[in-house]
């Protein structure tokens, strides 16, 4: 990757014998080349984001919401859950929150694409739905006296297995498998199309399907999707004149934002343990493929030494691994 990719910092830089420190001050260089920081990345998303009057405007354009059904406020609430992963995978969300109508939902930005990726949503998303029903049930139960009485513990009884609604949000930078539109709402259904609980929804942004131009951006979610895909590479955003649009706009200022914000971000784009896990993964299947390529290379030209013996091809079938069809093709 190129300077010219949002500023991540240049392939031939990135040397397993530099130190992290060094690649994230090369890479706030690199972050400096640009206008804006880019929001598809952690830091940059949670800067742009991370503020109540902008993921209220963010959710009622998710949400399509109008005037009867608007949500009218948003309380953000810490990231950290209080559920046990495997160690390999320390999970945080990215933006969590309650909304006044009572929903749950998390917001999630992935900039690449992992493998078993339809599990991570949802292995995240069961935490979630955990982490949600045990702050509910403390509003709702976590207050009551050791003596309580036969009503309380009706109540409780009544509430034990329900959940608030909790959904997850997902803004992808690469291709959403199943899913031929820039937006899915998705949910658990039965054969026949019947939604499970109206309470569990995964709503799947696709931001390489999203190509609408200025001209074709009509309501909240168009521009927020819009301002999420080219802020990393843009000379000038629009703020539709829109005074909370405007000030995340300002929030993702290269020249205005701070040097924790900065080397925050140069971390997000330098490459993590996780990352450096997919780049290993990448070269074990190289190399699988290439070590493939030099069997098969050595099966054919086995096969075709005993086709000029007048060896019988049902014998060369056994002892090159080809199938007959290949064989015959020598």
């Amino acid at each position: 990757m190129t300077s010219e990719n949002n500023g991540i910092l240049p392939i031939n830089l990135v040397n397993r014998n530099l130190s992290h420190e060094f690649l994230v001050e090369k890479t706030v260089e690199e972050i400096k080349k640009h206008k804006y920081i880019n929001p598809l990345y952690d830091a940059g998303f949670k800067a742009f984001l991370s503020d109540e009057h902008t993921l209220l405007s963010f959710l009622n354009g998710v949400f399509q919401t109008d005037e009867r059904n608007r949500i009218e406020s948003v309380v953000i609430k810490n990231t950290e859950i209080n559920i046990i992963f495997p160690a390999v995978k320390l999970f945080r969300l990215d933006i969590r929150a309650t909304t006044s109508n009572g929903l749950c939902f998390n917001v999630e930005m992935q900039k690449a694409r992992p493998d078993y990726f339809v599990d991570r949503v949802l292995l995240q998303h069961s935490a979630f739905v955990l982490q949600s029903k045990y702050e509910w049930d403390q509003i709702n139960f976590g207050q009551l006296s050791v003596d309580i009485s036969d009503e309380e513990r009706a109540k409780r009884e009544v509430h034990r297995y329900e959940i608030p609604p909790t959904y997850a949000i997902w803004i992808c930078d690469f291709p959403v498998g199943k899913q031929n539109d820039y937006r899915g709402t998705w949910a658990v259904r039965n054969e026949k199309g019947l939604t499970l609980s109206e309470k569990i929804k995964y709503i799947m942004y696709d931001l390489t399907k999203f190509t609408k131009t200025f001209e074709d951006l009509k309501n909240d979610e168009d521009r927020w999707l819009y301002l999420l895909k080219h802020a990393g590479s843009a000379e000038n955003l629009p703020d539709f004149n829109d005074d909370v649009i405007a000030k995340a706009i300002n929030r993702l200022l290269v020249n205005k934002a701070s040097d924790k914000l900065l080397k925050e971000q140069a971390d997000d784009m330098v490459f993590t343990e996780e990352q450096l896990d997919r780049m290993a993964l990448a070269r074990v299947r190289a190399r699988a493929i290439v070590l493939a390529e030099g069997e098969q290379k050595k099966a054919r030209e086995m096969a075709r030494a005993l086709k000029t013996m007048d060896v019988p091809i049902e014998k060369i079938v056994a002892a090159s691994g080809l199938t007959q069809a290949e064989v015959e093709a020598l």
